[in-house]
């Protein structure tokens, strides 16, 4: 029986489409498109660039509402007519119940959103370097597109899909999943 899977797993995409939400660097996103390819199988591409999501932001919070992305990134998806959507912003994105969130993802608009804002630094409030924050784009976009496809939080600390609190959880994830998780989407 598939244990990992939280809902029966979606038949593998086409394709995966990475967009910039604000100014991120093209070769960021490259890497990032590069990653989930490697991962998952299906080719990625760049969508068009989009504005920083100012329609998002929550003045009492200082912060914008990923669910608010979502909804525009599944009129783009739509738009596009293509497999899943994933942007990728560096503004500090929240949902209600929790202070902060890497990324979020809604498989029903097969659209998810990766935030670099809390990445970006050390948990000592330091600047990251660039292979580091890299790895954390990576790893936590393999995670919002493992929720696309029907994967569900894992227990290794070292899998794409364990949930990560912090910036060091994202530094101790390798750049792939488990062979449970993997098992769970028919990946060899």
């Amino acid at each position: 029986m598939n244990q990992r899977a939280e809902v029966k797993p979606l038949a593998m995409p086409s394709q995966l489409v990475v967009v910039a939400l604000g100014p991120v660097a093209r070769t960021l996103l490259a890497d990032i498109g590069s990653a989930l390819t490697q991962i998952y199988g299906p080719p990625s591409s760049l969508g068009p660039a989009q504005q920083r999501p100012a329609y998002a932001f929550n003045k009492d919070r200082n912060q914008y509402h990923s669910t608010a992305i979502l909804r525009r990134l599944a009129q783009l998806r739509a738009g596009l007519a293509t497999g899943p959507v994933l942007g990728v912003t560096d503004v500090d994105i929240f949902v209600p119940d929790a202070p902060f969130v890497f990324g979020e993802a809604d498989r029903d608009s097969r659209s998810a959103v990766v935030s670099l804002s809390r990445l970006s630094h050390g948990s000592d409030g330091k600047p990251a370097d660039q292979e580091r924050l890299k790895h954390r784009a990576q790893v936590e976009s393999v995670h919002e597109i493992g929720h696309l496809l029907g994967l569900s939080h894992c227990q290794d600390a070292r899998c794409g899909m364990f949930l990560s609190h912090k910036p060091s959880d994202s530094d101790r994830k390798g750049l792939g999943l488990c062979g449970t998780c993997r098992a769970a989407l028919g990946l060899t």
